[in-house]
C-alpha cells in the first residue's frame, strides 16, 4: 500500500514540475526575455523531477524545460532579439548535465539508504527473534498446544486490516500500525513469568485471592517493558507492546482490569487484542476446559458486543467470521504436523 501512495506522490510531483516549468517559462517571457536572472529558477523545477522521478524522467523533463527556454524564447521580448543558437543549447546542456547528477546522487543516496535499511532490518529481526523466543518460553507453561503466540498475531493482523476498511480508521490504521500490532501482540501475556504455577496452571476454578494474583500479570508484563522503553523511548513496537499488555484485560463497560477503563479509552490496539485473545483462549484446549468450537466461540463473542468487547470491532470480526475460523485452523494444523 505504501509503495502504491508513493508511486501516486512522485506522479503528482512530476505533474506538478511540468506545470512549473511552463509557469517560469511564462514568467521569463513576460519579464522581458531570457537576458534575465529567471532562466535560473528553472533548476528547481528540473531538480524536482528528477529526485522524485529518477533519472530518466528527470533527463526528459531537463531536456524539454531547455526547449522551453530555447529557440522560441526570445532575448529580449520587447524588441523580439531572438537568442543566438549556441545560447539557449548550451542552457539545454546544462539542464542535462545537472539532471544527471541530481538522478546519479540520487541513486547513490536510496542505495546506501537500503543498504542501511537492510542492516537495520537485520538487527531489528534478530532482536525479535530473541523476545519471540522469550515469549515462547513463558508461553510453553500454561499453552498446550504450543501455537497461541502464532495465532494471536496473525489474527490481530486480520482484524487490524479488515477495521481499515471502516472510514473512523482509515487515517489512523496504516502499514506501521498493522505491522506493530502483529509483532506487539506476541508480547500480551508475558507477564505471566510472574505467576506462580500453583495459580497459572490449577485445573480448577481459582479462588477471589487467585485471581486477583492472575490479573496482577497485566501490570508485570507492562512494567517490564516500560523499564525497557527508558532505553529506546522513541520505539513504537514497545509502546503498541506497553499498551496491549497493559490494558488488553479491560472491558468496553469498563469492568475489566487493570485499571477499569472504558470505551475507547482503551487503546485501539488492546481493543483490537482482548477480541481475538478470548477467541483464541475460548477455542484452544487448556488445564482447566476443553476447547470450543468456532460456533459456540462466535455465540460468546456476541454476548460480549458492548460489554466485553467494542461493538464495532466485534462486527467487523463477525462480518468476518469465516476468515478466523481459517485461519485459526490452518495455523493449528501446520504447527501439529
Amino acid at each position: 500500500m505504501w509503495n502504491h501512495f508513493k508511486s501516486i506522490k512522485n506522479y503528482q510531483l512530476l505533474i506538478f514540475s511540468y506545470l512549473l516549468s511552463i509557469l517560469i517559462a511564462f514568467i521569463i517571457y513576460m519579464s522581458g526575455g531570457t537576458h534575465t536572472a529567471y532562466p535560473y529558477f528553472m533548476n528547481i523545477p528540473i531538480i524536482l523531477a528528477t529526485f522524485t522521478n529518477g533519472k530518466i524522467k528527470g533527463l526528459i523533463h531537463a531536456v524539454i524545460s531547455g526547449l522551453l527556454l530555447g529557440p522560441y524564447m526570445p532575448l529580449f521580448a520587447d524588441s523580439h532579439t531572438e537568442q543566438k543558437p549556441l545560447n539557449w543549447i548550451i542552457r539545454l546542456l546544462f539542464f542535462v548535465l545537472m539532471s544527471l547528477i541530481i538522478g546519479f546522487l540520487s541513486d547513490y543516496s536510496k542505495k546506501e539508504y537500503e543498504k542501511n535499511n537492510a542492516i537495520t532490518k537485520e538487527i531489528s529481526d534478530s532482536h525479535m527473534a530473541t523476545i519471540y523466543a522469550l515469549v515462547k518460553l513463558s508461553e510453553s507453561r500454561d499453552d498446550e498446544t504450543g501455537t497461541h503466540i502464532e495465532r494471536v498475531s496473525v489474527l490481530c493482523k486480520l482484524l487490524t486490516e479488515k477495521l481499515l476498511h471502516l472510514p473512523k480508521y482509515a487515517n489512523y490504521i496504516d502499514d506501521r500500525f498493522i505491522e506493530n500490532i502483529y509483532k506487539a501482540s506476541a508480547l500480551h501475556d508475558i507477564g505471566k513469568v510472574g505467576i506462580p504455577d500453583r495459580i497459572l496452571l490449577k485445573p480448577g476454578k481459582l479462588t477471589d485471592e487467585e485471581f486477583e494474583v492472575i490479573k496482577r500479570h497485566t501490570v508485570i508484563g507492562a512494567n517490564t517493558l516500560l523499564e525497557v522503553q527508558k532505553k529506546y523511548p522513541n520505539n513504537k513496537f514497545l509502546e503498541f507492546g506497553i499498551d496491549i499488555t497493559y490494558y488488553h484485560h479491560e472491558k468496553w463497560n469498563g469492568k475489566g482490569y487493570p485499571f477499569g477503563l472504558s470505551k475507547e479509552e482503551i487503546p485501539l490496539c488492546a481493543r483490537i487484542m482482548a477480541l481475538v485473545d478470548v477467541y483464541d483462549a475460548l477455542r484452544s484446549k487448556r488445564v482447566y476446559k476443553e476447547p470450543y468450537s468456532h460456533e459456540e466461540s462466535l455465540e460468546i463473542i456476541k454476548e460480549g458486543k458492548g460489554s466485553h468487547f467494542d461493538p464495532e470491532i466485534t462486527d467487523v470480526f463477525l462480518e468476518n467470521e469465516g476468515e478466523f475460523k481459517e485461519l485459526f485452523e490452518r495455523i493449528t494444523m501446520n504447527f501439529e504436523v
